[in-house]
């Protein structure tokens, strides 16, 4: 299921909409401009949907601008520096997740919000709703093995197809933090493996031992490399959200209205969700995934994961290198066709 955008674009039209038409002489150009900034760096609209809106807001200017001024216009707001994050725009409006997935406030307000941190953010979202480890596990529509070394192998039954190949990653290098915690950042092309062959491997063999546990590459690869060019399926997107407490990621992740295909733990201190995107292309993943995480900004969850070829953690092995707890890399929910609707 692709995670809906539309109400982004409604969101957009309606702020436009409050915006008078320029008037040639009176700032005109400013003004224009300002809107398109908003479009394509308030909002992280793409050019071509960015582009629809202003040509709305167009009508209203006098005299109307050329298309080609349009163009330049949006093109000009895409490479102009902004002293905000780009997306400002979405949190600003709020998010209703009680009542569908990324759907807007329908009250605008031009006061300014107070900046709270991620982790008070998620409290506030979760309104003292807590979920642990059994709970997801006694919904999950496939139940994870009892066995946690066989998690992979559930993964990669239910989530690639046969035919398709999987990459993964065990070697790496180890960098030291600034307070001082080891930082295992893999590194290498890895193995690119068959599905099916993967599979009577590790059942075979077991799954691969590493001081740094394991990384796997979400969506499938054509096996002749492992850029976002080698990217066969667009199938699934990263949410990870190491800057609120653990003990709060898990609850967020059950709470939050969105096609979550697999969470797994990393071993470490952070939970990994695989959201289901479906993209047609590499541009329409990183359009959608970019809106997704804007929203999404204000829970802390990470922003740099918007690349299709990004890895996750692999389940069913260990980690020692920055490990909490145990350091299991362990598998606690798994749907293949999750609906954009919250876990519990």
């Amino acid at each position: 299921m692709k995670v809906e955008i539309e109400s982004v674009i409604e969101r957009a039209r309606r702020y436009v909409a409050q915006v008078p038409g320029a008037i040639s002489g009176s700032g005109g150009h400013n003004q224009t401009f300002a809107v398109a900034c908003a479009l394509v760096h308030g909002f992280a609209l793409a050019e071509n949907e960015a582009q629809a809106l202003l040509r709305e807001y167009n009508q209203r200017c006098q005299p109307s601008w050329s298309e080609r001024d349009l163009v330049h216009k949006i093109t000009s707001a895409v490479q102009a520096r902004h002293s905000k994050p780009r997306g400002y725009l979405l949190g600003s409006a709020g998010c209703h997740f009680e009542h569908g997935a990324f759907s807007p406030s329908p009250a605008l307000s031009d006061r300014p919000r107070a900046k709270i941190d991620p982790a008070t953010a998620t409290e506030n979202f979760l309104k003292g709703f807590r979920c642990d480890e059994v709970d997801l596990w006694e919904v999950s529509p496939i139940r994870p093995p009892d066995d946690w070394t066989k998690d992979a192998l559930a993964l990669l039954q239910s989530l690639y197809r046969p035919g398709e190949n999987v990459n993964f990653v065990t070697v790496f290098k180890v960098s030291t933090e600034k307070d001082g915690p080891r930082k295992a950042r893999p590194v290498g092309l890895g193995e690119t493996v068959e599905r099916d062959v993967l599979i009577g491997h590790w059942r075979e063999h077991g799954m691969p031992r590493c001081e740094a546990g394991a990384w796997l590459r979400m969506n499938p690869l054509d096996g002749q490399g492992i850029g976002d060019a080698n990217v066969t399926a667009f199938r699934f997107a990263l949410i990870e959200c190491d800057a609120v407490p653990l003990d709060l990621q898990m609850p967020l992740l059950a709470k939050l209205p969105l096609p979550i295909a697999a969470i797994l733990t990393s071993g470490g201190r952070s939970l990994h969700a695989w959201v289901k995107v479906n993209a047609e292309n590499a541009e329409d993943y990183r359009q959608t995934v970019a809106r997704m995480l804007a929203l999404l900004a204000k829970f802390g969850v990470d922003g740099k994961n918007r690349n299709p070829s990004r890895m996750s953690r692999l389940p069913g092995v260990m980690r020692r290198i920055g490990a909490a707890g145990d350091g299991r890399q362990r598998l606690f929910y798994l749907n293949p066709e999750p609906k954009q609707k919250a876990i519990l």
